[in-house]
């Protein structure tokens, strides 16, 4: 059986003889400048492509760098202007009942201005019924507050309806709308005498009925309506409304048509109670 030689050449070894070859290379370096110039050189020309490639690279990750930098500054920017823009929103909407309730002061004070010549009481709705319209309503003033029935009820510009219940610290409205009321009235401009009478129905699209038009009658649409003193329980020139699509009526003997009433009867909120009574002004 053969024998083989096997020489195994410690890394220590190997470590020190290039070591020795790279100081020898130095020292021949510095000794021979001009022989290494064409090493040099080929050694330039080949890094220079990689020192290029390293550099687009380290540049890149520079812009990159620049790039997360900006995205986190805006990101903060974002989350402090929404945090302002939910604390504007939360003051706003803390503020938007006062301001919601100042509007409707100065509306209703305005109204007691248009009517100054009656005594009046605000009172706030506080229950109305289901229909959506506040046919009738419960406001938050009673007998204790001097409110009576029959009294007339506005809010807006003009007539919403009367007082037809009374209790102590509350009273019931029915409002002008409802398929029971009936308003005698007069129509501005051409004086004719009228009927407003309320409809559910008709008020879904925005009316009430006005009849009993005299059939001579020279009446047009937008005319105002107002409370005729003829009336037993309404206050004399109340507005109630604007006329709408007179036509004659079925008999043939007066003239009929819609009535767009003054007062957003969807929105009632704050409204003026006339404690000046009927029988009061016609004695």
């Amino acid at each position: 059986m053969k024998s083989r030689f096997r020489y195994k050449l410690e890394p220590r070894y190997i470590l020190l003889f290039a070591t020795v070859i790279l100081i020898a290379l130095i020292l021949l370096s510095y000794k021979f400048d001009y022989l290494f110039v064409p090493v040099r050189s080929k050694v330039a020309s080949f890094m220079k492509p990689m020192e290029k490639g390293i550099s687009v690279i380290g540049n890149g990750f520079e812009d990159l760098k620049e790039d997360m930098k900006t995205k986190e500054e805006l990101r903060k920017q974002n989350e402090n202007l929404q945090a302002e823009y939910d604390e504007l929103k939360k003051k706003y909407d803390e503020l938007l009942p006062d301001s919601y309730e100042l509007e409707n002061l100065r509306a209703l004070f305005k109204l007691s201005q248009n009517y100054s010549s009656y005594e009046t009481v605000g009172a706030t709705v506080i229950a109305s019924d289901t229909t959506g319209f506040n046919r009738t309503f419960t406001i938050d003033k009673g007998s204790k507050d001097g409110i009576k029935e029959d009294m007339n009820v506005i809010a807006g510009n003009g007539l919403v309806g009367i007082i037809y219940q009374v209790n102590d610290n509350y009273s019931l409205v029915r409002s002008i709308i409802d398929n029971n009321s009936n308003v005698s009235a007069t129509i501005l401009k051409s004086s004719d005498s009228c009927i407003v009478s309320g409809s559910l129905k008709l008020f879904d699209q925005g009316y009430i009925q006005i009849r009993e038009i005299p059939i001579n009658s020279t009446a047009a649409n937008n005319y105002q309506v107002i409370t005729s003193n003829q009336s037993s329980k309404f206050l004399p020139d109340i507005l109630i409304g604007y006329v709408s699509n007179i036509t004659v009526s079925s008999d043939g003997l007066s003239k009929e048509g819609y009535l767009t009433p003054v007062v957003d009867f969807r929105r009632l909120d704050k409204v003026l109670v006339i404690t000046t009574m009927k029988e009061s002004v016609t004695r």
